[in-house]
């Protein structure tokens, strides 16, 4: 019985924002296609105006691969301001210089980003399409 009522739409409870727009789980990409905005609850406006979604006109996603640089010069920030705080001259500035290494290499990094080809987003889409027609939506 519990499988019976899943709402697979996304939106069980008629949300209003768009994050109730994808579905549950949501996919890598989040919208085939970028969504024009009219009003503040932009969802709901979508629904009241009976939005259709599209179902051609697909393209490949152009998708940032995730990294941890982010994180790794955060930790050297804490190192840094902990140095430049206690005076430890050494650390402040070893850690200044790992802060302009790890950016200088991050941006000299051209495999940072990937496309997910069209035909997935074509898969993706049309699995979603009939997800939401067996729920009737």
């Amino acid at each position: 019985n519990r499988e019976a009522l899943t709402d697979h739409t996304g939106d069980p409870w008629g949300g209003r924002t768009l994050e109730w727009s994808t579905s549950s789980p949501p996919p890598e990409y989040n919208f085939a296609f970028t969504p024009i905005i009219h009003d503040l609850d932009a969802w709901y406006d979508m629904k009241d105006r009976k939005y259709a979604r599209p179902t051609t006109g697909f393209k490949a996603i152009h998708m940032p691969r995730g990294t941890g640089t982010g994180v790794f010069l955060a930790g050297l920030s804490v190192a840094f301001g902990f140095g430049m705080i206690w005076y430890m001259w050494w650390l402040a500035g070893l850690a200044l210089v790992g802060i302009f290494a790890t950016a200088i290499v991050h941006s000299f990094n051209y495999k940072r980003d990937y496309h997910i080809p069209v035909e997935e987003v074509i898969a993706t889409e049309a699995a979603r399409t009939r997800q939401l027609a067996a729920q009737g939506v």
